[in-house]
């Protein structure tokens, strides 16, 4: 295997997978690659909760990640491949942005979920508004977040969270929302690190260009801001030893079939953030880290 995409999801990771395709290299994307997550998903996927749709499209991932997941154990073990690194690329980006995009690119599955809220709350099925619901989703999300005393960054903190969100919403469609909302301020410890073996937050990150390579126990990384990838285009292809790659729009948000404008939504999302809780949010390690701060620039 030529190249490892290893990302959170909604970070262009397709865009870069079929640029590399395009140039005849083997490639494997995974939004999962720590043994003890996968565990986690193969449950929910087999569970209940999940439309036929929605599982079906989590297994082929499943499948591709398991493979993934392997492929890094198997490397970690005998420290190298014949002298030469696996090369793995993975990226970052805005926190807020990423939720976002993310409910955008899963609402066949978050539309069963807002239906659920909404019934749970004794709304009638005829009176039902997916952006309206969104929005009040968002509301609680944002409430609970703000009156937490729990850190958001740890994925330890979710068991806390848990119980603070119930008394919201018994449904359990807050606390999901809030567990999806934080992924990328765990992301880097909960998966990637148990994955590579890699603590990224220990190596220097190039906040100006938004890049950064690190090298460790047969992997070579290479670590790219979502935000400037128009510019990182040429890093990629030194990365992979071609001489050029051209990066195409793939599998976009805005693409997806929505009952709302995903633009209008996040707009009127962002509006109603407690300023304490953005700021709270680009406190934490990650956010710093990789350059972000509360005047970046959320876009889908």
């Amino acid at each position: 295997m030529d190249i490892l995409i290893v990302q959170m999801g909604k970070v262009a990771s397709t865009a870069i997978a079929e640029a590399l395709r395009r140039k005849h290299l083997q490639v494997l994307q995974a939004h999962i690659a720590s043994s003890d997550r996968l565990h986690v998903k193969l449950k929910t996927m087999l569970g209940p909760v999940v439309s036929d749709e929605v599982a079906n499209r989590m297994y082929e991932d499943y499948l591709q990640e398991l493979r993934v997941t392997f492929l890094l154990a198997r490397q970690r073990i005998r420290q190298d491949n014949g002298g030469r690194a696996v090369r793995v690329i993975t990226l970052a980006r805005d926190p807020l942005s990423w939720y976002w995009s993310h409910f955008a690119q899963n609402y066949d599955h978050y539309d069963r979920m807002l239906r659920k809220y909404f019934l749970g709350h004794g709304g009638r099925l005829a009176d039902f508004d997916p952006e309206q619901v969104f929005l009040d989703v968002q509301k609680k999300v944002f409430y609970v977040l703000e009156n937490t005393h729990a850190p958001l960054d740890e994925a330890g903190a979710l068991k806390q969270l848990m119980g603070e969100a119930k008394t919201e919403d018994p449904t359990g469609v807050v606390f999901g929302q809030i567990n999806r909302f934080l992924v990328p301020l765990r992301w880097f410890d909960e998966d990637f690190l148990p994955a590579t073996g890699i603590d990224v937050y220990s190596s220097k990150f190039d906040k100006t260009h938004g890049c950064a390579v690190i090298a460790s126990a047969g992997l070579s990384v290479l670590l790219l801001r979502y935000e400037d990838l128009s510019q990182l285009a040429p890093k990629i292809a030194q990365f992979v030893d071609v001489s050029g790659i051209s990066l195409q729009r793939a599998n976009i948000s805005l693409d997806k079939n929505l009952p709302f404008d995903i633009k209008q939504m996040q707009a009127r999302a962002w509006r109603l953030i407690p300023p304490n809780l953005v700021s709270r949010i680009y406190a934490t390690r990650y956010a710093r880290h990789f350059g972000y701060s509360r005047d970046s620039v959320a876009s889908v």
